[in-house]
């Protein structure tokens, strides 16, 4: 039997309010060459039942047996593809109909190791598209001839969005360099799996408009103390990575400009800060002290969030 050209992985757990969307947007691509992969992580909600309503054969349901987290999930989701690339989607998001389509045909057109594309922010809250963010998730790789060497755009890959779901991989590429998600880490994992993915990355080519929808929370419950000690975990897994390729300052800007934009986000907490503080040695980090300081990093994080 021929293998399928894609092989879309997501991971679910309790999910149920958007498990519909995600699944449906996935089985109405104008493309059908693919298998669909969906890891339920132990639900107890209503997801799992909503999984078996779904007769479609291009549909692979696994169950873990306890609650293992994303890492866990998308690896094993990973080792049962067969498809010659491999797609992670967030089960809480949707992907635009055409996007497989246009997928196909650029990696048919352009072999690569990875494909990136632009994505459209879904207010949540608002229930409504803000934008799409075609201009600001590829400014910094548009210039270049499709497909081109990573070697020539180090920089400008580090500077893309690091998260996976607008991105497509040549599976064989991440198997042959045991590329796979840090399972010790259920916060920040795609930007240890995005550096690790750069530490090997030979080939890149990108479509020019948008094809993913991803659903943005205005409020999510973080355990602060959790957040910052998976950041540690995480910027201690990436450091030999990012020096190796981009040199110490590079990587404390990297480091500091990440946490600078969490420390605004929760609130000025104070862990968050120490830890840049700690790993950037007190270069590049807001100062979280001062009523007007914080009222200009809150307009400043705003203003950014609309470019």
């Amino acid at each position: 039997m021929k293998a399928p050209f894609f092989s879309i992985v997501t991971t679910v757990y309790n999910k149920e309010k958007y498990i519909k969307q995600c699944i449906s947007s996935v089985i109405n691509q104008t493309f059908g060459d693919f298998e669909f992969i969906i890891v339920d992580d132990c639900s107890t909600d209503n997801t799992l039942n909503i999984l078996k309503e779904y007769s479609d054969n291009r549909i692979k349901i696994f169950n873990t047996e306890k609650n293992s987290g994303v890492s866990f999930c998308r690896n094993y989701g990973l080792k049962n593809a067969a498809g010659e690339y491999v797609y992670f989607i967030d089960s809480d998001d949707y992907l635009e109909e055409t996007i497989l389509k246009r997928a196909h045909d650029e990696l048919n057109l352009n072999p690569s190791d990875m494909l990136v594309f632009p994505y459209h922010l879904y207010m949540e809250k608002k229930k409504r598209v803000k934008r799409d963010n075609s201009k600001r998730t590829l400014r910094s790789i548009a210039d270049f001839k499709k497909p081109f060497f990573a070697n020539e755009a180090l920089k400008e890959l580090f500077e893309l969005n690091y998260e996976v779901w607008n991105r497509i991989f040549k599976r064989e590429f991440l198997l042959s360099n045991s590329i796979f998600f840090k399972e010790d880490l259920t916060f920040s994992e795609d930007l240890v799996f995005y550096c690790d993915v750069l530490k090997y990355l030979k080939t890149v080519t990108y479509l020019n408009d948008a094809g993913y929808y991803y659903r943005f929370f205005k409020k999510k419950n973080f355990n602060k103390s959790l957040v910052a000690e998976q950041f540690e975990k995480a910027f201690n897994y990436i450091k030999d990575t990012v020096v190796e390729k981009m040199g110490e300052e590079y990587y404390i800007q990297k480091v500091s400009s990440i946490l600078n934009y969490w420390i605004i986000k929760l609130d000025y907490d104070r862990d968050l800060y120490d830890l840049a503080c700690r790993l950037c040695n007190n270069r590049g980090v807001i100062n979280i002290d001062g009523v007007i300081r914080k009222i200009f990093h809150k307009f400043y994080s705003k203003v950014k969030n609309l470019l």
